[in-house]
């Protein structure tokens, strides 16, 4: 029930910052260079320039994600072994402890 109300409101965020960034491009036509350190852009778009920036922003935010995602992921699996080697290990005790029951009982 959620999932259908969760894409509306990213529907809306994405088409509401979708027309402020086109506004912000109409209202802001003037070229402008890049001038770092050691380089200098070309002359561009101030939005041009803020899009691009954003999108490389968008790319180091997945690749950082993705890196915390596979070593979760690792993680997981590493302490999904150790409980199988721990549970596996229970049990064995448990059928242990129960054959020496039965065997002491029967003396």
């Amino acid at each position: 029930m959620l999932k259908w109300l969760k894409r509306v409101i990213y529907t809306i965020l994405f088409v509401f910052f979708l027309t402020v960034g086109v506004f912000f491009a109409i209202r802001n036509p003037q070229l402008t260079a890049l001038d770092l350190v050691f380089w200098k852009g070309p002359e561009l778009s101030v939005a041009l320039y803020i899009l691009l920036s954003f999108a490389v922003g968008v790319c180091v935010a997945l690749i950082m994600g993705s890196v915390n995602y596979f070593r979760t992921d690792r993680q997981i699996k590493v302490l999904t072994r150790r409980y199988e080697k721990a549970r596996s290990e229970a049990d064995s005790l448990r059928k242990a402890s129960i054959t020496q029951e039965l065997t002491v009982g029967k003396e």
